[in-house]
């Protein structure tokens, strides 16, 4: 039962670090040397899943800027040492000052380093500690109320976090990994709250069709799991000229991988306290344009309406 609640214990330690960040930031960027002379490593529950097997190809894939390896959470402390660099899922857990003291939980994708002062050793059985963590990277994830409420869960669950998270899935992981390949190449620290927007690719996007994920559709209520509510196409979409796709999740991330052509989609990512609307290119991963809001309002019209003064921009 002791070795189960060490166990125990160094999980929750790398599931809910004391940070707190946007969609996507680069911090540290000197580390970004280190980590290219090393392996990183992505953790997962079991890398053998059936269902992680092909999220585990598409890190291979997509991830280039180091050897990589997937892993078991528990396998992370072993592999601490000099160079290696790690991507889990973390959370971040904070109490509202108001008379229900509701507890707010954000959700990431983390790359981090270590400063090199643990060294894993079995005799010892001392656990990392989170002052030897370098954060490098962070992206922002959407979770659902059920994993808003139960985030120590996380841990236990397939890579595909059993469907819990609404920005996720093989495509867009393997995106999401090209984006930050390419951020971290520059070695440029980056805030996500700072908007994104590039011309030439918005130009290309307002010719095409814009793929939009069915989630975005719900009336998401902070205080509840019921999806079952959605605005109309008319709430959503009225005064929206471009031509536009709304699909499954699943279909959005089986597209990315198998679409020969490259294409543009949108998502939609809400945290407890702010949102965020990006769209992406399919090929090669590149955010095109984000725009941020520091309330946690769900999709709106108006998200389409920001979008489209981007494209005519000058």
């Amino acid at each position: 039962m002791k070795i189960r609640a060490n166990l125990f214990n160094f999980i929750a330690t790398i599931l809910f670090p004391f940070f707190c960040f946007s969609q996507i930031t680069i911090t540290n960027t000197a580390e970004v040397a280190k980590i290219k002379q090393g392996t990183t490593f992505f953790a997962m529950k079991d890398p053998a899943s059936p269902k992680d097997v092909a999220f585990v190809e598409a890190i291979k894939k997509a991830w280039t800027l180091s050897k990589v390896e997937c892993i078991k959470y528990t396998d992370v402390e072993k592999n601490i040492a000099p160079n290696n660099s790690f991507v889990t899922i973390g959370a971040n857990m904070t109490t509202s000052n108001s008379t229900t003291a509701a507890t707010e939980t954000r959700i990431y994708l983390e790359l981090w380093t270590t400063n090199g002062k643990y060294t894993y050793d079995p005799k010892k059985r001392r656990h990392f500690n989170q002052t030897d963590k370098i954060v490098v990277a962070t992206i922002e994830l959407f979770g659902d109320f059920y994993a808003q409420n139960n985030p120590s869960a996380l841990y236990k669950m397939d890579y595909d976090a059993a469907g819990h998270f609404k920005n996720w899935g093989t495509g867009v992981l393997s995106n999401y990994i090209q984006q930050l390949n390419l951020l971290l190449d520059k070695g440029t620290e980056t805030l996500a709250k700072t908007e994104i927007s590039n011309k030439e690719e918005i130009k290309k996007m307002s010719t095409s069709t814009l793929f939009i994920p069915d989630y975005a559709m719900i009336k998401f209520s902070k205080n509840s799991d019921d999806e079952s509510k959605k605005y109309d196409d008319k709430e959503i979409f009225d005064g929206f000229s471009q031509s536009y796709k709304v699909l499954p999740l699943a279909e959005l991330n089986d597209k990315i991988l198998t679409n020969a052509m490259p294409f543009y989609y949108l998502l939609f990512i809400k945290t407890p306290a702010e949102k965020f609307v990006t769209v992406t290119n399919s090929q090669s991963g590149e955010i095109i344009y984000s725009a941020y809001s520091g309330s946690a309002a769900n999709f709106k019209s108006a998200d389409l309406k920001e979008l489209q003064k981007a494209v005519l921009k000058k």
